[in-house]
């Protein structure tokens, strides 16, 4: 699953030379983020006739259909059900897109209740670009309209699965046409990253606090599970993931 990420640094600079910047006034200059949680604004890439588009959404799908704005949406989608779940399948047939990570967060459980944050990116320390979809949500009177998406899962790894059953599906710059432009062979593309190129490292327990955001969160600590102890944790019924990310009694929970 995925309900927490990074993104820091100079991600500008590892985006494909061609694409346009939309209304992304609250990041022209670098903004590091290394704890972002359901319902904060991140940039995002998707198609806009034949352009790569970047611009800002907000996490958290919302079906254009729906009466009223959840008051988180809905943040993961897996993609075994992507393409045939009302709530996504027009959205994935037409409105995909890229979300830009430097990394992405899960917890390891034991069975006697510990958890610990375990932080998950690139070996070769590479932008990451998660697979989703988007949608424009407007209330029935027009006076509240946002975009909002949510990252699309696959099955864990062989690094991952330790922790969590299910991970974000990672698209490879040379991927992104076809991702973004190309319906047909979209669902091909959704596939676990490599174990090659995965680390996962034990961190503090600071990310569990949603108001926490500093470097700090990514450093690596000393394991507080002994490892024959660690359990995966399963994604709640149907993959989705609907508590209030202001809760942080039980991070772990999320997942």
């Amino acid at each position: 699953m995925c309900g927490r990420y990074t993104l820091f640094g100079n991600w500008k600079s590892a985006l494909p030379p061609d694409i346009i910047f939309d209304e992304l006034i609250e990041f022209q200059d670098i903004v590091d983020n290394y704890n972002v949680t359901p319902l904060h604004t991140m940039p995002i890439l998707k198609a806009v006739n034949h352009d790569i588009h970047a611009t800002a959404m907000r996490w958290g799908f919302v079906p254009a259909w729906s009466k009223e704005s959840a008051p988180q949406g809905m943040i993961n989608a897996r993609s075994e059900t992507v393409s045939e779940k009302p709530s996504f399948r027009h959205a994935f047939k037409q409105r995909r897109c890229l979300i830009p990570m430097n990394g992405f967060y899960e917890w390891a459980s034991s069975p006697y209740g510990k958890k610990q944050p375990v932080y998950c990116s690139s070996s070769q320390g590479e932008l990451l670009f998660a697979a989703g979809i988007w949608e424009h949500w407007s209330s029935p009177d027009k006076s509240i309209s946002f975009d909002s998406f949510a990252i699309i899962t696959v099955p864990a790894n062989s690094v991952m699965r330790a922790f969590h059953e299910r991970m974000p599906a990672f698209i490879n710059k040379d991927s992104f046409q076809s991702w973004l432009f190309d319906s047909e062979h979209a669902a091909g593309l959704l596939l676990p990253r490599p174990n090659s190129d995965c680390r996962a490292i034990y961190v503090g327990t600071g990310v569990n606090n949603a108001r926490m955001n500093n470097p700090e969160l990514i450093l690596e600590c000393l394991p507080i599970i002994k490892s024959n102890e660690i359990i995966p944790s399963k994604p709640p019924s149907g993959g989705i993931n609907r508590r209030n990310s202001n809760d942080n009694s039980e991070q772990g929970a999320l997942f």
